[in-house]
């Protein structure tokens, strides 16, 4: 008994290096911030789906689809002007001032948008090599109140998002 129970204290000890190991060599460790929240939310559970251009009451995680940029309805004109891929917008309706996170699972550009107006991307950081995600951002939101996150550039219909408050 005594032989089980310090083999499992060993393993869970050395367990996390294991998997800290093997995101570091699939390049998930090589973001500038910590993503491994969002890679176990995008991994195989459940996150609820939403059409573009819905709301959703709060910030979280969720699969947002997407559709032709040319039918998405933008709230301000894309930064980036209008491409060929996938887009779609959702509204967070309430969220509190303060510093987020938005991580997406695939190739996407983002504006975050609050009063008609394109809030500044502070940082961002970007992998290709690491599944399930590929770019984070963060941004300051000065005001609490509804926020309006728009996409595009995209070449999958479906897109998990997680909008979390960083501090």
């Amino acid at each position: 008994m005594r032989a089980v129970l310090t083999a499992g204290i060993l393993f869970a000890s050395v367990a996390p290096g294991l998997a800290g190991h093997a995101a570091a060599e699939d390049g998930c460790g090589q973001f500038a911030w910590s993503v491994e929240r969002e890679r176990e939310w995008f991994g195989d559970g459940f996150i609820a789906a939403v059409e573009s251009e819905l709301a959703l009451p709060r910030d979280g995680a969720f699969t947002l689809l997407l559709k032709p940029v040319s039918t998405v309805i933008y709230r301000v004109p894309p930064e980036r002007g209008r491409d060929g891929g996938l887009g779609g917008t959702v509204t967070l309706e309430w969220v509190s001032a303060g510093r987020y996170q938005v991580t997406l699972s695939g190739d996407a550009w983002i504006d975050a948008v609050q009063d008609d107006r394109r809030l500044p991307i502070l940082a961002s950081t970007r992998r290709w090599d690491c599944p399930r995600i590929r770019l984070s951002v963060q941004l300051e939101i000065a005001e609490s109140g509804p926020l309006t996150l728009q996409f595009g550039g995209a070449s999958e219909r479906r897109l998990n998002i997680a909008v979390l408050r960083s501090r």
